[in-house]
């Protein structure tokens, strides 16, 4: 289920930093019989990594598992004999229906592996936020094949594996068995019942899918979503007038220049350090009305004519350059930055000026992942998240809940969407009555199909 190269490279969890997160929709209605199944042990237990990581081992096959924010190893803590876990994975892989006249053992229903009550899942008292650990556990090969033939080789054939002749190589490439074991893989979920959204920190469209099928069966209802614009081709045209609307235009050139004469040792910084530090992370930097400065930096991808193919650059100096080559070469994808602009007054009377990053995330064509039903956000983070609750630590001397954490990271996420569905209102000028930005899923009527265009 879970194919090579589907996670994301190195994965571990990067929620409170720079991460890859899917967006689904999620009916506010259904928060109810979520919350019915939070406090239903046969429910949780079926639902449980506990159970996922019996039925991966028992059958040899993938499963899905949830686990408590608070408690992403909590399915360790409890020890199954062999005898309960046939049972254990026997039932969760029966139908929903049949579970409910399943009698289980009470060792296994009242053990403490596995999250039950909505307090175990509950962001906030207040607040219908939810969040969860979803684990998914593959059955692989953990062995090293290649070694294992090698030493076969050098007893059996008493030769290096690469000289042995292909029949040879058949006959103990079929004789090699490699070790099989369960790989889990966990991944945070956040659930917003205020908002109707659901965050899951992958792009994996079939481990979005898995994971939306397990929170159905705990009760909510998903919806499919993606960023809608009515404009075609809106991410290009996004970053095309982000660039046409940039400031410190001769600055960008002027770095550019540089770079191609000196080494970036060689360059001599700015003693503006705000305009240094626009022309060494940035290729373009544009003041929205709300006043939100936007930059684009790399990766980025540029197209010097209509119809040459792009071409990936990630240095900023490197991206202007490309740009000047053709009147038409313009941006199709890049990293964009939201910044705001601060003045202070220091100690010494003067006005100083700085500027806080607010959000980053990746525009291009793939922002939506149409066969999940999610609206993607690639490359996501705040920057000064951990920063500001870092100095909130050191003024309180008091280090936040675990939910209090996970409560604001999903706060943050709300906020960025909200920001964002604005900043693209503003650029692509759109109507305030006009429906944009992340909407349900739907097919057009015929003859608004060419018109509604969702990436």
């Amino acid at each position: 289920m879970w194919a090579d190269g589907q996670y994301n490279k190195g994965q571990k969890s990067r929620m409170f930093g720079r991460g890859n997160w899917a967006i689904l929709g999620l009916a506010k209605e259904s928060l109810e019989a979520f919350r019915t199944s939070l406090e239903d042990r046969t429910v949780m237990l079926a639902c449980s990594q506990l159970a996922a990581s019996v039925v991966t081992r028992q059958f040899a096959s993938d499963a899905i598992g949830i686990n408590p924010f608070g408690a992403p190893r909590l399915d360790e803590e409890q020890v199954i004999s062999l005898e309960h876990q046939e049972e254990l994975s026997r039932f969760a892989t029966i139908d929903q229906e049949a579970r409910a006249t399943y009698s289980l053992p009470a060792e296994l229903l009242e053990g403490r592996g596995y999250g039950v009550t909505e307090a175990q899942f509950l962001l906030n008292p207040s607040t219908p936020w939810y969040g969860l650990w979803a684990v998914a556990n593959e059955w692989k090969d953990v062995s090293d094949l290649a070694s294992i033939k090698e030493q076969r080789s050098y007893v059996l054939m008493e030769r290096p594996y690469r000289f042995l002749q292909a029949i040879d190589k058949r006959s103990l490439d079929q004789e090699t068995l490699g070790v099989n074991a369960a790989v889990r893989k966990q991944f945070p979920v956040l659930l917003d019942f205020n908002e109707g959204r659901v965050y899951i920190e992958s792009h994996n469209k079939k481990l979005i899918h898995a994971i939306s099928v397990r929170l159905q069966t705990l009760g909510a209802e998903i919806l499919p979503v993606a960023w809608t614009y009515r404009q075609p081709n809106w991410t290009a045209q996004i970053l095309h007038k982000l660039y046409e609307g940039t400031g410190h235009r001769d600055d960008f050139l002027k770095r550019a220049d540089e770079a191609t004469r000196f080494s970036a040792k060689e360059i001599e910084k700015l003693d503006d350090r705000e305009l240094e530090g626009i022309v060494a992370n940035y290729f373009s930097m544009t003041q929205l009305p709300s006043d939100v400065w936007v930059g684009i930096s790399g990766p980025a991808w540029i197209r010097l004519h209509d119809t040459s193919p792009a071409v990936g650059v990630k240095a900023p100096t490197t991206a202007t350059t490309l740009l000047q080559m053709t009147n038409d070469a313009t941006v199709i994808s890049g990293a964009l930055t939201f910044q705001e602009r601060i003045s202070t007054t220091g100690k010494d009377g003067a006005d100083r000026t700085f500027r806080k990053d607010l959000l980053c995330f990746d525009v291009n064509d793939r922002i939506n992942l149409t066969e999940a039903g999610a609206a993607l956000l690639r490359g996501f983070d705040v920057p000064a998240f951990r920063k500001d609750i870092q100095r909130e630590i050191r003024q309180t001397r008091q280090a936040p809940a675990i939910d209090q954490f996970w409560a604001a990271w999903l706060h943050e996420l709300g906020n960025a969407v909200r920001t964002i569905e604005a900043a693209f209102r503003e650029i692509l000028d759109i109507d305030g009555n006009e429906e944009a930005g992340i909407l349900p899923m739907k097919l057009a009527p015929a003859e608004q199909a060419e018109e509604l265009v969702t990436t």
